[in-house]
């Protein structure tokens, strides 16, 4: 059994204390951490394989991403400066209909190195149409997540889809169950398989209840974005007589299994309604600035952190959020809030810490495993360098880290007890060789959509 040993670092637990050794040490064995505390007294107490000198260090629990598009990586760049519904039904939808199962592979490949660099360890799909070949990526590299297969059996007039998103509702039920039965804990429970309402506006109220009968049968979550825009109530209104929350606390969706992404426009009776049924959220402030959404500035975020709803972070895609780097997006979440709110305390560094991470896992009803540094937890962590300039001074890791230093700060990987990234090298696959599929499987499906992103200014060749 692999025995690693870190010690002598600047140890961030997240655990319900919220406890930091500053001269902290962890020993771990095999998949599990087995040892956390002082120092001297780990030495002491244990010996390891391998032992990692985390001097100058900060060491903290990977980073989740609650909520990514992981299909999407292959069309970064062609959703910038565009408005949401437009970029969503006349660009997203079409690239992804025009996706080879390898173009999926590649995409994903990508998606989960660009995490890895930059800190995160655990991430939940939003779902695809080839999620095998995602989840194939995500064993080879290393990486924890959720995959999800996207579902809908509606068209709205107004946003018609693409003939080959287009299923009925047994097609897409049966799909979703054949997910869940192949990957819900496979890898020893590295990976795990969701259901997934893709867009309110394409989900028929049957296909709603069968979803949630499904995830209730495997005790897994239903991952579905919903409340994304005001836009977004006033349709769900005039085509069902609710907005979108209400339809799904009559359709009986509501409970600790629902997982709803974006969330900037419940009014006050549904936030109460989200708490007493403990309903999950996933918060994408990179993704709603960048489609200009409207949900920071709404402040509904910090009204739900502060009812004591659990609200995670998500960096949406490489396409809508545009940045893959969790600690990025931690920065987003603890600073848009103040300015929206004109209130300096409205979430914060410590605040957005915990989002990025113990609230992460308890979005994606994983706590029990990952999201802090305890004993008998998965051994999902990473050690960040302080020796950089925008370290410094270092009066306080924590704000240094959200509010002056980003991703590339990680120098070290560790995900289920095995060191994926050492010294920022990956050590699972060929970096290079990823970058070259990326950029090749990119612009074949760009020929094939028929997209060119032409820069606006002129280029002298």
């Amino acid at each position: 059994m692999n025995r690693i040993l870190i010690h002598s670092g600047y140890v961030v637990t997240m655990n319900k204390n919220r406890e930091i050794y500053k001269d902290g040490a962890i020993y771990i064995e095999g998949p599990l951490i087995k040892g956390l505390g002082k120092t001297e007294d780990l030495k002491a107490r244990h010996t390891a394989d391998k032992e990692i000198d985390a001097s100058g260090c900060l060491v903290l629990p990977g980073l989740i991403d609650a909520h990514n598009h992981v299909v999407q990586y292959l069309s970064k760049g062609i959703a910038d400066d565009v408005p949401a519904y437009k970029c969503l039904y006349e660009r997203i939808f079409p690239y992804e209909t025009y996706l080879t199962e390898e173009d999926v592979y590649w995409s994903a490949m990508g998606n989960f190195l660009e995490m890895i660099k930059s800190g995160t360890t655990c991430f939940c799909d939003s779902g695809g149409y080839y999620p095998d070949r995602s989840v194939e990526a995500a064993i080879r590299i290393g990486i924890r997540g959720i995959t999800n297969r996207s579902t809908r059996d509606i068209e709205d007039p107004m946003f018609p889809l693409p003939p080959n998103l287009r299923e009925n509702r047994e097609k897409t039920l049966m799909k979703a169950e054949d997910l869940v039965r192949k990957w819900n804990r496979a890898e020893k429970d590295r990976i795990r398989a969701w259901v997934s309402l893709r867009v309110i506006f394409n989900v028929s109220d049957d296909l709603a209840r069968a979803i949630k009968l499904l995830a209730d049968k495997y005790n897994v979550g239903i991952h579905a974005h919903l409340a994304c825009s005001r836009e977004e109530n006033e349709g769900a209104l005039e085509r069902w007589g609710v907005r979108s929350l209400e339809r799904f606390y009559n359709l009986g969706l509501f409970g600790p299994n629902l997982l709803l992404i974006h969330m900037g426009f419940p009014n006050e009776r549904e936030i109460k309604r989200l708490k007493e049924n403990d309903v999950k959220i996933v918060h994408c402030p990179g993704g709603s600035m960048h489609f200009a959404s409207g949900v920071i500035s709404n402040k509904m975020i910090p009204k739900m952190m502060n009812a004591g709803l659990t609200v995670a972070l998500g960096n949406d895609s490489a396409t809508a959020g545009r940045c893959l780097d969790m600690v990025r997006t931690m920065h987003l979440a603890a600073d848009a809030h103040k300015d929206a709110t004109e209130n300096p305390e409205a979430i914060g560094a410590y605040r957005a810490l915990e989002m990025g991470t113990i609230d992460g896992a308890r979005a994606l009803l994983w706590e029990d495993q990952i999201g802090s540094l305890e004993e008998g937890k998965k051994a999902d962590l990473i050690i960040l360098q302080t020796s950089n300039p925008e370290w410094h001074p270092l009066m306080d890791p924590i704000t240094n880290l959200i509010y002056s230093a980003d991703g590339k700060s990680v120098d070290t990987v560790i995900i289920d007890g095995k060191i994926i990234m050492e010294h920022r090298n990956i050590l699972t696959v060929n970096e290079r060789e990823v970058i070259a599929n990326v950029d090749r499987a990119s612009s074949e499906v760009m020929k094939r959509i028929g997209v060119k992103i032409e820069p606006r200014w002129k280029v002298i060749p």
